[in-house]
C-alpha cells in the first residue's frame, strides 16, 4: 500500500539514523579514551555508555516495543508461522512460479486464500486452524513473496496476479471454490472478475476483506496528500527501493530487530487491541518481503481499478471492513457493499488493516455463517 510504502522509507531512515549514531559514539569514544584531561575522560564515557546501549537497543528493541505496544489476553491461541506440509510449485509463461498449499478436509467444499502484498499464504494462521477442519484450504503465494519464484518479465500487474489466481484455480482441481482475499488479495479477485468473467458461474462465494475497488491512494487516509504526490514522489521512492533492494532489506530486518518496524505495524495495520505476538508475527512476515517486490506491487497497484465491474459481479460476497483501518478506509468496503448486487457487509471494531488476526474469532464466525448461508 502506498502510505504503508512511506511508513517503511521512515522505519528504515531511523534505523540507519540510529547506526550512524552508534557509529559516531564509538568514535567519539575511541578518539578520547586516550586523552589526559577529566573532560575528555568523562565524555569518552558517556559516549561507550551510549554506544553500549544503542547496539543493545538495535539487537534486541523489539521485545521492548512488543511489551510496551501489545495488550494481554488470556488464553489467546498466538500465532505461528507455519505451513502445511502439502505444497506444489506451479511454473508460469513468465518464469515465476507459484508455491500452493493444500490443507484441510480434501473433497469437501473449497476455500481458496489469496494474501496481502508484503505479506505471504502464512498470514493465515487463526483461519487454518479454523476452517481447516471441514473444508479443503488452497493457499497462494504471490509471486516474489512466501516460496514463489519471480518473474522474469518483471510484471506486477493485477492482471498478471489475476492470471496466477486463475491458474491456480485450474491446478488444484476446485469445483466451485470459494476466494477469499485479504488487501491486494482482495485486489487480485476483482481483477479477476474483470478479466474473466465468463469464469465466474464456477465461483461460489467471494470473501473480500480490507481491501478497495481502486487505486489505493484514493481510499487510505492522507488520500489527498497521497495523489498529489502519487507521481513526483511515490514512484521515484519505489524506483529506488528496487534499485537498493538488497540493502533496504537488511535495513528492514534491522527494523524489525530494533522495533521500529513494529511500532509502524502496530500503527498503521492494528487498532490496539493485538497480542504481543500478534503484532510481533505479523511484522515478521512483512520482514520477509524483499523491498524490490514491496516497491513493484505498488506500482502495480497505481494502475488499478475495478470501480466499473462491481455491479456485474453476480457472486455472493462477503465483504468484511473495519473501523480504524488506515490502509483501506471502511467507506470503500461501504461503496463495493453498495455496488455488488448480492453482498453483505460486517465491520470490525476495533480493528485496523489486519483485523482477522487482531479480531480472528470474530472474522472466522462472520465468514462461518456466510459460508453456511451459501
Amino acid at each position: 500500500m502506498p502510505i504503508l510504502l512511506l511508513a517503511y522509507c521512515l522505519t528504515n531512515l531511523f534505523t540507519i539514523a540510529f547506526i550512524w549514531l552508534d557509529v559516531y559514539l564509538w568514535r567519539q569514544w575511541y578518539l578520547h579514551k586516550d586523552l589526559l584531561t577529566e573532560h575528555d575522560h568523562d565524555y569518552a564515557q558517556r559516549c561507550l555508555i551510549g554506544a553500549i546501549v544503542l547496539v543493545v537497543y538495535l539487537l534486541i528493541g523489539k521485545s521492548i516495543i512488543r511489551l510496551l505496544l501489545s495488550k494481554t489476553r488470556l488464553g489467546e491461541d498466538e500465532p505461528k508461522a507455519e505451513r502445511f506440509e502439502e505444497q506444489q510449485q506451479l511454473s508460469r509463461p513468465d518464469g515465476s512460479i507459484i508455491n500452493i498449499e493444500h490443507g484441510g478436509v480434501k473433497g469437501k467444499q473449497t476455500l481458496v486464500f489469496i494474501h496481502g502484498w508484503n505479506s505471504n499464504s502464512m498470514q493465515w494462521y487463526y483461519q487454518k486452524k479454523y476452517f481447516g477442519k471441514s473444508y479443503h484450504l488452497v493457499l497462494m503465494d504471490h509471486p516474489g513473496l512466501g516460496k514463489s519464484k519471480r518473474p522474469d518479465n518483471k510484471d506486477y500487474s493485477l492482471e498478471k496476479l489475476a492470471a496466477d489466481l486463475d491458474a491456480v484455480i485450474e491446478q488444484s482441481g476446485t469445483k466451485d471454490p470459494i476466494l477469499w482475499g485479504h488487501s491486494m488479495g482482495g485486489f487480485t479477485i476483482l481483477t479477476y472478475c474483470k478479466v474473466y468473467p465468463h469464469k465466474l458461474a464456477k465461483i461460489k462465494g467471494l470473501i473480500l476483506e480490507h481491501t478497495t475497488y481502486t487505486n489505493p491512494t484514493k481510499t487510505s487516509i492522507l488520500s489527498g496528500l497521497l495523489k498529489a504526490i502519487q507521481n513526483p514522489v511515490l514512484k521515484p521512492i519505489c524506483w529506488i527501493m528496487i534499485a537498493l533492494s538488497h540493502v533496504l532489506w537488511l535495513s528492514r530486518w534491522m527494523s524489525y530487530l530494533n522495533g521500529n518496524m513494529l511500532i509502524m505495524t502496530r500503527f498503521m495495520t492494528f487498532a490496539g487491541t493485538q497480542t504481543g505476538k500478534q503484532l510481533d508475527f505479523t511484522s515478521f512476515l512483512s520482514a520477509m518481503a524483499p523491498p524490490a517486490i514491496t516497491a513493484r506491487g505498488v506500482l502495480g497497484m497505481f494502475n488499478y481499478d475495478a470501480t466499473y465491474v462491481l455491479d456485474q459481479i453476480p457472486v455472493p460476497t462477503l465483504i468484511i471492513g473495519a473501523d480504524t483501518d488506515r490502509l483501506t478506509k471502511l467507506e470503500a468496503s461501504v461503496t463495493m457493499s453498495n455496488s455488488i448486487q448480492k453482498s453483505r457487509l460486517v465491520t470490525l471494531a476495533p480493528a485496523g488493516h489486519m483485523g482477522f488476526v487482531e479480531r480472528h474469532a470474530e472474522v472466522n464466525e462472520a465468514v462461518s455463517g456466510f459460508l453456511n448461508s451459501l
